[in-house]
């Protein structure tokens, strides 16, 4: 996917979602235009709404930093760590340095946050330390980056504010129409099952529109992978081989007990660089031989479903497309000598 596909690929996305969300909103209001008081009803909902995204965008960092246990890295301990954070960033064009974070969670994977309140921050996980190599981790790094670059966390809250005021206008009209209905509030008008019935339809079209969200994401990802490759060496080969690290330590080193213990820490799987809970069937350890098999393998129907509903691309689409951004940037793919 060349840059300007990619990019008009996340915009017609964006305004898919924008557009035909803004529209049903105007219908939405045009409906009930006849009540003041529904209307106003209505307008809580949304100023409801957006406090909610903006409260997410300003205060997740504190969040996050709580639930995933970041702490800064000690600039001496964490010294090359830092170092690489403040070439990438100057490389990219940064404003401001990103605070570097260090996430105790058993899991080896990195990501990228922040807000006006906090500034831009890097965390990866102390395992993640452990299985890559210093090129490795700069790849991962230049992702993250990659993602503070094009402010994408502002952005996915951005377009998901139009199918979060509709998700929360379903469900207030939903359970307001089954409540009247239940306890017989104006005798059982009728109007109360048009209110659930309308309820339940702007629910599925906020779910159909999550979904957009949801691609859009996918966009993201490979903007970001785009990013690293532009600012590392064979930087797609190299992110290939931390991508898989990531997903074979997360397959062998932890069980599905481990992984549901986690299960408050990877509500924030999206900011993660790879999915942690991304399922492999193959007894694959040797990582050429584990990269080259994802690469080739065919997809399925079933793995193209589970895609739809995933904040990141399937790891095979991904992996052949870091191919194509090494031959873009770096030329012909060519073999790297692992340190």
């Amino acid at each position: 996917m060349t840059l300007w596909r990619l990019r008009l690929a996340m915009i017609a996305t964006a305004l898919a979602t924008v557009v035909s969300g803004a529209f049903i909103l105007y219908l939405i209001f045009t409906l009930f235009s006849i009540s003041l008081t529904f209307q106003m009803f209505l307008m809580i909902v949304v100023a409801f709404s957006v406090v909610i995204i903006l409260a997410q965008w300003l205060l997740a960092p504190y969040f996050i930093d709580m639930v995933c246990m970041c702490r800064e890295a000690d600039p001496y301990r964490y010294r090359d760590l830092h170092n690489m954070v403040r070439e990438l960033a100057e490389k990219s064009g940064l404003k401001k340095i990103p605070k570097v974070m260090i996430a105790r969670i058993p899991i080896p994977n990195a990501f990228a946050y922040g807000s006006p309140l906090t500034g831009p921050r890097v965390a990866v996980t102390e395992p993640l330390l452990d299985i890559l190599d210093k090129n490795e981790l700069k790849a991962v790094l230049g992702h993250e980056i990659g993602h503070l670059k094009h402010r994408d966390v502002a952005m996915i809250l951005a377009i998901g504010l139009i199918p979060t005021i509709l998700w929360n206008m379903g469900d207030m009209m939903y359970r307001l129409g089954f409540w009247s209905m239940i306890f017989g509030i104006g005798d059982r008008d009728s109007s109360y099952a048009y209110l659930l019935l309308l309820g339940i339809v702007l629910i599925a079209i906020a779910f159909i529109l999550s979904i957009f969200v949801l691609a859009f994401s996918r966009y993201r990802e490979y903007y970001a992978d785009r990013h690293s490759v532009m600012l590392n060496p064979r930087g797609g080969k190299l992110l290939q081989r931390a991508l898989a690290k990531i997903v074979l330590a997360t397959k062998y080193g932890l069980s599905k007990e481990d992984i549901a213990e986690l299960a408050s820490a990877l509500q924030f799987k999206t900011l993660f660089i790879q999915d942690p809970l991304v399922e492999v069937k193959t007894r694959f350890r040797d990582i050429d031989s584990f990269i080259e098999y994802l690469k080739n393998r065919k997809l399925t129907l079933t793995d193209r479903i589970k895609e739809l509903f995933s904040t990141h691309p399937d790891i095979t689409k991904r992996l052949r497309m870091l191919d194509k951004y090494d031959e873009e940037f770096w030329g012909k793919i060519y073999e790297i000598p692992v340190e």
